[in-house]
């Protein structure tokens, strides 16, 4: 299949965008001007083999990735921020998510598979009250049959349920995205985040996709205050419904121990300091009790890190079984199927490539 010129040029910009490169810091790199690099990127001149193996290198990217025939474009999303992105991070965040979309797309094109969108209807979502937000919690772990107990892959729920999930590595400054893509949601999460803190982002923005505020919630605040307020809201209610709360904590308490909020935290996954806001948004603890807590978290040095056994990190795997699928069936190459999956990798499968399989096969069964 021949490629456009016009799309080679667009694939070069997109992998200088997903290195953080300048045009003129690439131009370094490969040995030309800053003049032909541009013109590569318009599309006025086609580099050839040589410079697209020179380009290649350079960006940390397969030649394959320059003649990838789809192709996205995403306008700025909302980032979920610690602090704020300087202008090459937000690029580097954007164009890694571009590339991760892209062969997410390729994949499902090529196997003819697309995860069926299960969300409930807007006339559901409407959001008067803090109430409401409890209920629609409620109500979408009851429509996707998750009952009350723990949830245990947070990111696998979420795929299983239609919503592309990624993960690409960026700054600790920030947290997840959410954008609809084709009226496809697309949620994607920082990789180096702790897993509750993972797991929290992610419950956060499936409120963003899923509320439809109506009013500020009688907290008087600016519109962008009340939408984070609202989604943590429902972040807290989703993983621990009320119901699991009270039952865990009690109905009312005069004072919380922080070994109590560490043990939930294991069999939960939400943070210690995601169940004292939990427990304050419930009325299980008063401000000054939970404000008290939070200056405990603060005095040893856990508002950053939490002490003891850390929540392991989820990833996604649909994208990956898809790549596998179409591998297996020899519907794509080895050399295609090492180009889509890019660097998501597939952790603790080595060995079945390397000869162990039968030998471990063998003390399986022994």
């Amino acid at each position: 299949m021949m490629v456009s010129k016009a799309i080679i040029g667009e694939r070069i910009r997109a992998a200088r965008k997903l290195a953080g490169l300048s045009q003129q810091s690439l131009a370094d790199k490969v040995k030309v001007s800053k003049m032909a690099i541009s013109k590569y990127e318009s599309g006025d001149l086609i580099p050839g083999s040589g410079m697209l193996l020179a380009l290649g290198k350079a960006l940390g990217v397969k030649v394959e990735f320059f003649l990838r025939p789809v192709s996205v474009t995403l306008r700025l999303p909302q980032y979920r921020c610690r602090k704020a992105l300087t202008k090459k991070e937000e690029a580097m965040i954007l164009g890694r998510t571009e590339d991760w979309l892209e062969r997410y797309l390729t994949i499902e094109r090529i196997t003819g598979i697309d995860a069926e969108l299960d969300l409930p209807g807007k006339d559901e979502c409407s959001i008067m009250d803090c109430e409401d937000i409890e209920a629609l919690a409620l109500s979408v772990r009851k429509q996707w049959d998750l009952g009350l107990d723990p949830i245990e892959n947070v990111m696998d729920v979420l795929e299983q349920h239609g919503i592309k999930v990624g993960v690409v590595a960026a700054s600790e400054k920030f947290d997840a995205l959410t954008l609809w893509y084709n009226h496809h949601p697309v949620i994607i999460v920082n990789k180096e985040m702790p897993g509750d803190r993972q797991r929290f982002s992610l419950s956060h923005e499936l409120g963003h996709l899923l509320m439809q505020l109506e009013s500020d919630l009688g907290t008087g605040a600016i519109p962008e205050k009340v939408d984070e307020m609202a989604a943590n809201r429902f972040a807290g209610a989703f993983l621990v419904p009320e119901e699991v709360a009270i039952r865990e904590l009690g109905r009312e308490r005069t004072r919380l121990d922080l070994r109590e909020l560490y043990l939930l935290k294991q069999k939960y996954g939400l943070s210690m300091a995601a169940w004292i806001y939990r427990a304050l948004d419930l009325g299980i603890i008063t401000r000054d009790g939970a404000d008290r807590l939070r200056r405990e978290l603060s005095i040893r040095g856990w508002r950053k890190i939490e002490p003891g056994k850390q929540i392991p990190s989820e990833s996604p795997t649909q994208m990956r079984l898809l790549l596998l699928h179409a591998r297996s069936e020899q519907i794509i190459s080895e050399s295609r199927f090492a180009e889509l999956i890019g660097d998501d990798g597939i952790e603790g499968t080595d060995w079945i490539l390397s000869g162990e399989v039968n030998t471990r096969a063998g003390e399986m069964c022994g």
